[in-house]
């Protein structure tokens, strides 16, 4: 992390052209030159606390700019939207592959077969030539019992209980220590 925010800042180093003429006067010129490389880091992730650092103002300064530029708050706001469909997106990605992998599947591989093809030359002599193909092999992944454990603790909660009796014998446990906390204090 460390080593991309150092490389980061030389690239806004030299964007911002320290004592050249693209000079910003005030924070939020600053921010507003460099707009586009403020787009890039929300939609990388960097926090804005990371992105004043960078652009060598405060965070306070930054969020007060946020608040008064509605370009920035509008450009924040669709990086944000857009690491959050992002997410989303793979999130469901990630749970529809646990649940084939809970539930098993079929996957078609492509397997070589060696093939022999007999034949009679124009002499009546036998001959063979050999070649490989390609077949298509249906291979069956079985069900991962880990998985599906997973997925119906997750997903049907009250039928898939780890241990279903847990609360009535913790509620029991705690009433017998109660009485022997009781009768130790007599």
């Amino acid at each position: 992390v460390q080593y991309f925010l150092k490389r980061i800042a030389s690239q806004l180093k030299n964007a911002i052209k320290m004592g050249g003429e693209n000079v910003a006067d005030s924070a939020e010129e600053r921010v507003m030159q460099n707009l586009k490389t403020i787009e890039e880091w929300a939609l990388q992730g960097m926090s804005q606390k990371e992105m004043a650092k960078l652009l060598g103002i405060g965070e306070s300064t930054f969020r007060k700019i946020k608040k008064q530029n509605v370009a920035l708050l509008a450009v924040l706001k669709q990086c944000a939207n857009t690491r959050k469909k992002i997410m989303e997106e793979q999130v469901k990605s990630v749970e529809v592959s646990l649940f084939q992998r809970a539930k098993g599947y079929d996957r078609i591989e492509k397997v070589p077969i060696k093939v022999k093809e007999e034949y009679y030359n124009k002499d009546g002599k036998k001959c063979s030539i050999e070649r490989v193909e390609l077949v298509e092999k249906v291979i069956h992944i079985p069900a991962d019992v880990q998985a599906a454990k997973f997925v119906l603790t997750n997903k049907a909660k009250k039928e898939w209980l780890e241990n279903p009796h847990k609360v009535e014998n913790d509620r029991e446990v705690l009433k017998l220590r109660k009485k022997e906390v009781e009768a130790k204090e007599w």
